[in-house]
């Protein structure tokens, strides 16, 4: 199944108007594909806003540099700190959210709460890349911007996929079979 948006202006009047939701150019939120969809575009959201913010960033600041010997600057150690926790308290939440979904509960109700795990790790992960990007504004060192797009990169790789969710999930069974037909309606 194919996502596109038929029509740049159509797709510039549902961004300015986010009520209006066209259910044929949308997939079903209740379908298996539907639901990889949904959490797709908004990892990419997530990611497309960093890498924004970035670019921005360092097209509107002047004089930068990049050292790792400004002793004085505590940026530099509080930052690869704070990146590290973000990453490791994000993915600790993540798998402990996953672990405690019911193995025999319904697909639905486990791929809801996968997302909700998701969501939540990429905050974090998310927080930590705008933290970096934040931090090369107020010191012009570039030195934030790479450790935010080695963060961003780790981002990518996270992002969610079919058999990431059947591993991760442990799905077996009915509800794997069930999952991996993308348009089947999923029971409420």
């Amino acid at each position: 199944m194919t996502h596109k948006c038929y029509d740049y202006f159509t797709f510039l009047y549902i961004l300015r108007n986010p009520r209006i939701i066209c259910m044929e150019k949308q997939p079903n939120q209740t379908t298996p594909g539907g639901f990889i969809w949904n959490l797709s575009v908004i990892h990419l959201g997530l990611a497309i806003s960093c890498i924004v913010f970035g670019i921005l960033a360092y097209r509107a600041i002047p004089n930068t540099h990049f050292s790792f010997r400004e002793v004085d600057n505590m940026f530099l150690i509080v930052v690869p700190v704070f990146a590290l926790v973000c990453i490791f308290i994000g993915h600790f939440i993540y798998k402990q959210s996953v672990k405690n979904i019911p193995p025999t509960a319904a697909l639905k109700h486990q791929l809801v709460q996968f997302q909700t795990a998701s969501i939540i790790n990429y905050a974090l992960i998310e927080s930590a890349i705008l933290f970096g990007i934040v931090s090369f504004c107020i010191n012009k060192n570039l030195i934030f911007l790479l450790l935010s797009s080695t963060i961003l990169l780790y981002f990518f790789l996270i992002r969610p996929t079919k058999q990431k969710i059947v591993r991760d999930l442990n799905l077996k069974g009915p509800n794997k079979d069930l999952f991996y037909r993308l348009d089947q309606q999923l029971d409420p």
